[in-house]
């Protein structure tokens, strides 16, 4: 009994080390909502069908002690790239970010954030 106590007593104590000084922190947090606009047409347009675009927009806050530089926010809609970039965050500032339109090749395409990059100071 003594060795199983032992055992959890370590299993517990290698979490709280993980959780509070190994894990990497995010010092962003982000909130998005995905776009979708269809194109007008007429009738002497030469497609019959509008096209679609996606796009992504939101806020980023910073939520670190420190300034984040040159943030580059990137999804893959369609399976295609669009990105938003932001010069600099200072601490507790929250910047609003739009990304540029990509033309959709599926009604339902797939979309979902696939990284942010920075330079922390």
């Amino acid at each position: 009994m003594k060795k199983f106590f032992v055992f959890v007593l370590l299993i517990v104590a290698g979490y709280f080390i993980y959780d509070n000084f190994l894990k990497e922190v995010t010092p962003y947090q982000l909130t998005d909502a995905y776009n979708k606009q269809r194109e007008g047409v007429s009738i002497e347009a030469p497609t019959v069908q509008p096209r679609d675009f996606g796009s992504y927009s939101g806020t980023i806050k910073n939520i670190s002690d420190k300034t984040l530089n040159n943030i580059v926010i990137n999804y893959l809609i369609d399976a295609q790239p669009a990105s938003a970039s932001i010069d600099k965050l200072a601490p507790g500032e929250e910047k609003k970010f739009v990304t540029n339109n990509v033309m959709l090749r599926h009604m339902e395409a797939a979309h979902h954030l696939k990284d942010v990059t920075y330079v922390e100071e």
